[in-house]
């Protein structure tokens, strides 16, 4: 999620766990702990381009570190801000603020290192978009009633709110998963396995993949709490296997090890971009919902299998991007629920 999501996730549930004399104590350092994990993105190689997709919602993230990153955010708030309170307390507040950064990460599809050492699975419920307006302006407004009021009751009832959210989210996924089995089996398809991504800044419209015999089948769904699902049928891409794709390179070369890494990365949904024969993308993300246009990718270079790739930023959204999603995300799809789509 986005830094301000996280710092208020963090504060909140710091300062639902405090006294009402010390709310500023709890916010100040339950928001640092929440934004804390995220000093990851500081790892990074000249060399290695996946260096920061790998490290990224990595071992700062995981449960198991949630104790150390508590205590390293704790010990500078004691000796750069010099807080009147125990340092005790602080390391309480700062514990609560970083131990909901990667839980709330992980309700997002990018993937976090949540079972860390124990598990190298990225986990990903992919049950809300890494930006979201209503769960940020939720835990904002209770944020500020709170320390208007100095109301524990106003943070507490944005909490509530917030994870009945997120519980919508995580129904709404159950249900357009079976959707997506429904729609594949009314085709003859059996889906072998299911992506379900909701897109950016909302859970109505959402990406989905399913793999049938060697075929991903993307498309777009609308969701509303008072509708029943509603289906723009996509693209379809061949399915790749990370170990044969580009077979002039040898199993030991570093862009072989590269593709297998972005695989991992990308959940296995790695794919040839249509426009760009020599980049693998990442299929979990595109342009438009039902679209084969990924956000990134990398660069195969087979006259050098020996250097690194080269990550590929793919983004080139424009006007009309916007014009469709924003059509999409009102519902504006065909009244027949199945629209196949050719262009």
């Amino acid at each position: 999620m986005d830094p301000i999501t996280q710092g208020l996730l963090g504060a909140a549930f710091a300062i639902a766990f405090s006294k009402r004399e010390r709310i500023k104590t709890a916010a100040i350092c339950g928001a640092l702990g929440g934004i804390a994990p995220d000093i990851d993105i500081l790892i990074r190689s000249s060399v290695d381009p996946l260096i920061a997709l790998e490290f990224h919602r990595h071992f700062t993230h995981a449960i198991a570190f949630i104790p150390i990153g508590g205590l390293i955010v704790a010990l500078a708030i004691y000796h750069i801000l010099w807080l009147k309170t125990p340092f005790k307390i602080i390391y309480i507040f700062t514990t609560i603020g970083y131990a909901t950064h990667g839980l709330l990460d992980s309700c997002t599809s990018y993937g976090t290192y949540l079972y860390w050492p124990f598990s190298d699975e990225r986990v990903s419920w992919n049950i809300i978009s890494i930006i979201d307006p209503i769960l940020t302006s939720i835990l904002l407004i209770s944020f500020i009633l709170c320390m208007v009021r100095k109301s524990l009751i106003s943070i507490r009832i944005g909490l509530f709110l917030s994870l009945a959210y997120l519980a919508m989210g995580f129904t709404k996924h159950y249900i357009i998963n079976d959707y997506i089995h429904e729609i594949a089996e009314n085709k003859g398809h059996k889906a072998e396995r299911i992506l379900l991504n909701p897109t950016i800044g909302n859970n109505l419209l959402w990406r989905t993949i399913y793999q049938y015999n060697g075929t991903y089948y993307i498309n777009a769904v609308h969701f509303s709490i008072f509708d029943t699902p509603k289906i723009y049928e996509g693209k379809q891409v061949k399915v790749i296997d990370e170990e044969t794709i580009f077979p002039s390179l040898t199993k030991t070369s570093k862009q072989r090890e590269d593709i297998r890494r972005f695989s991992k990365f990308s959940q296995g949904y790695i794919y040839q971009h249509p426009d760009k024969k020599n980049t693998i993308s990442d299929l979990r993300y595109g342009i438009l919902p039902y679209d084969d246009k990924s956000l990134w990718g990398i660069d195969i270079n087979i006259e050098a299998p020996n250097n690194h790739v080269e990550f590929k930023n793919l983004r080139a959204v424009k006007d009309r991007h916007l014009d469709e999603f924003w059509m999409m995300l009102n519902g504006n799809f065909p009244e027949n629920d199945v629209v196949n789509l050719k262009n």
